[in-house]
C-alpha cells in the first residue's frame, strides 16, 4: 500500500534497484553453476583414481562402481554446462531488453522537447521501413543457418563421453602399464580427458556458433 503513496521518482528508483538485484542474483547463479562444474570434474578425477586403485587390488566390483561414478560425473557436468550456457543467453537477452527500456525512456524525454513535421520525413521513414524489412528477412535467413549448425550441439551429449566398455579398457591398460612398470604408454586417464575435453570444446563451439 505504501508503494502507491510514493512519488514517481521514488517508484522509479526502487524499480531500478529491484532490477539490479535481480540481475546480480542471475549472475551469481551462473558463477555457482561454473563452480559446481569444476567440483564435478574434480569428483570425476577422484572416482577414476579410486577405480584404478581398486582394479590394481583385484576388486573388480569396486572398480566398476567407481568407473560408473566417473562417467556419470562427466555426463552430468557436460549437461550442466549446456544448461548454464542456455541460461546465460536468456540473461543476455533480458539485459538487452532492459537496454531497450532505457532507450525508450530516453526517446520519450527527447520527444517532449523535439518537434517533427511528419510530412517532411514521411518518405524517409517509408524507405527506412523497407530497408528494415529486408534486414528482417536476412535475419530470418541467418537464424535458419544458425539452427542448422546447432542441430548437432544438443543431441547425444553422451556421445562425447567414452562408454563403459571403452572406460574399462582404458583403465585396464593404465593399471597394466603401471603394474608392469611400463611408463612409455600415455596414461589412459590423459587419453580420456583429452577426448572429453575435445568433445566439450566441440559442444561449446557449436553453441557459440563458432
Amino acid at each position: 500500500m505504501g508503494f502507491l503513496f510514493k512519488s514517481a521518482a521514488e517508484r522509479a528508483r526502487e524499480a531500478r534497484r529491484a532490477q539490479r538485484k535481480a540481475f546480480r542474483e542471475a549472475e551469481n547463479v551462473i558463477e555457482a553453476v561454473k563452480d559446481r562444474v569444476t567440483s564435478m570434474n574434480r569428483e570425476a578425477t577422484r572416482h577414476w583414481e579410486e577405480a584404478r586403485s581398486a582394479l590394481k587390488e583385484g576388486q573388480q566390483a569396486a572398480a566398476q562402481r567407481a568407473l560408473t561414478s566417473y562417467r556419470a560425473a562427466q555426463v552430468l557436468s557436460t549437461k550442466l554446462e549446456q544448461k548454464r550456457w542456455v541460461f546465460e543467453q536468456y540473461l543476455t537477452k533480458m539485459q538487452v531488453a532492459q537496454s531497450d527500456n532505457q532507450f525508450a525512456s530516453a526517446l520519450g524525454a527527447i520527444n517532449k522537447v523535439v518537434r517533427i513535421d511528419p510530412e517532411n520525413v514521411a518518405d524517409v521513414f517509408e524507405s527506412a521501413q523497407d530497408i528494415l524489412g529486408e534486414q528482417l528477412d536476412a535475419d530470418r535467413f541467418w537464424s535458419k543457418l544458425y539452427g542448422k549448425e546447432m542441430e548437432g550441439a544438443t543431441e547425444n551429449l553422451e556421445d562425447y563421453i567414452p562408454n563403459m566398455t571403452e572406460l574399462e579398457q582404458q583403465l585396464e591398460q593404465e593399471v597394466a602399464a603401471e603394474v608392469g612398470g611400463n611408463a612409455a604408454p600415455i596414461a589412459a586417464s590423459d587419453a580420456i580427458d583429452s577426448r572429453i575435453a575435445s568433445g566439450q570444446e566441440r559442444v561449446k563451439k557449436l553453441l557459440e556458433g563458432k
